[in-house]
């Protein structure tokens, strides 16, 4: 059983630091949450008790236009239909394939042409990054006929190309890919997404539209153990760049140690350029070089590596779902 104090505080802290001006109904509801003890004593007894997941399981049944708004709401639909979203919190685990972190990944990509992995890839999206539409601050980027138009506002000196990198080769490893042609999966990365964020929605479904046509190659594995043998793929004559998004936070950080020593062992027969989207702490390399904060922020940061050697950037501070870039 989890602490209901613990749990009290996550949601809150769930409301102030990551909802709030940016999802009125989960601001409500965590904050609803944190201060109602039937609630906070369901959620105790899941194995898992994040935010995202409790939420997408409730909205998994209710579908987005039907979502509670109220504590009062959600507190009913517990009574109703608890046992069903305790199947689902027991049986998923979140899985947010946002599209949107695309437009900060762009301006830290070397120039083409370029070979893509991404860990953690989930159903691929984020490799598609080539065909995507970008509007970064007023300067757009991109084929602007794609179906995916991302947008995101920007501040600092943002090193904005003038066009997207040549992508020629482009892999994903996950632990449980998403299969693009699964409709139950596809459901549930749409209940991943915050019930008040059409847009964002919106712009999933377009991105499932392009994989669907053209899917990824994404492996199921370990992000250390089966890691060497995809780096063993990757064309010579193409710059390669390892990426993720909210990856390593959900990696013991004895695993995350491990994975950046594949990479430098690989790096001593080519040189690799490592892109981490992640959650302050998650690098502690650069840890001590991160500003203070009043919501969340993910640190954007480059390593390179040459001949097992690393060298470490913290480049800049990223909305947790690509909304807003600050280039530091």
């Amino acid at each position: 059983m989890n602490d209901p104090g613990d749990i009290e505080r996550r949601y809150r802290q769930f409301a102030d630091m990551e909802c709030k001006g940016y999802s009125k109904i989960y601001y409500e509801l965590a904050h609803a949450v944190s201060s109602d003890s039937e609630i906070l004593s369901f959620i105790a007894a899941m194995p898992v008790v994040q935010p995202n997941l409790f939420f997408a399981s409730v909205q998994l049944l209710t579908g987005p236009d039907s979502m509670p708004t109220t504590g009062s709401e959600l507190r009913a639909f517990l009574m109703r239909r608890g046992r069903e979203v305790s199947d689902v919190m027991r049986s998923r685990r979140t899985q947010t394939n946002e599209v949107g972190r695309c437009a900060v990944l762009l301006p830290a990509l070397p120039p083409g042409p370029l070979a893509l992995l991404e860990v953690g890839a989930s159903a691929g999206l984020c490799l598609l990054l080539d065909q995507f539409y970008y509007e970064l601050g007023s300067t757009p980027i991109g084929d602007a006929s794609s179906p995916v138009h991302l947008r995101c506002t920007t501040a600092g000196p943002v090193p904005l190309p003038s066009v997207v990198p040549q992508v020629v080769w482009r892999r994903g490893l996950d632990i449980n890919p998403i299969d693009v042609h699964d409709d139950d999966a596809i459901r549930w990365l749409l209940a991943c997404v915050y019930p008040d964020h059409r847009e964002r929605r919106r712009r999933l479904e377009a991105a499932i539209g392009l994989a669907r046509a053209r899917p990824p190659i994404v492996s199921a594995g370990d992000l250390v153990d089966d890691l060497p043998a995809v780096l063993a793929e990757v064309p010579n004559d193409a710059q390669l760049v390892v990426f993720h998004s909210a990856v390593l936070n959900y990696v013991k950080r004895d695993r995350r140690q491990a994975f950046a020593g594949v990479l430098a062992d690989a790096s001593k027969e080519r040189n690799i350029v490592w892109l981490s989207n992640e959650a302050p702490g998650v690098i502690r390399e650069v840890a001590a070089l991160v500003p203070p904060q009043s919501e969340l922020r993910y640190l954007l940061t480059r390593t390179l590596f040459t001949n097992g050697q690393r060298r470490d950037e913290l480049l800049a501070l990223a909305h947790p779902h690509g909304a807003d870039l600050t280039w530091l």
